[in-house]
């Protein structure tokens, strides 16, 4: 790869995570790695694990369940400070006297 490449990482839905987790249980890791286009099939093991984990673990569950959470939160208000941004702006446009 070049160094003026950059290489992206792919996000996958979290149900087709699931569903490749469920193929892999069915026909293998590797094939349903291979039949699903997923890149590399660490990638799919490495599900595979995470989700044995939150099985067998509600303390991790929760936790993991928190993370998202707070993830969640932290981008709502970052969208929230862009539009009060945009407000401020608008009520500062507004409170001009543009009559005169």
């Amino acid at each position: 790869m070049k160094k003026t490449q950059k290489r992206t990482k792919r996000h996958y839905p979290e149900d087709f995570k699931q569903s490749a987790i469920d193929l892999a249980k069915e026909i293998g890791t590797k094939e349903a790695a291979e039949k699903l286009g997923i890149d590399k099939v660490q990638t799919l093991a490495a599900w595979i694990r995470y989700s044995k984990k939150i099985e067998e673990n509600a303390d991790f569950k929760e936790l993991e369940e928190a993370r998202k959470e707070i993830k969640r939160l932290k981008k709502q208000a970052e969208e929230d400070k862009k539009v009060i941004a945009i407000l401020k702006d608008a009520a500062a446009f507004f409170c001009q006297d543009h009559l005169k």
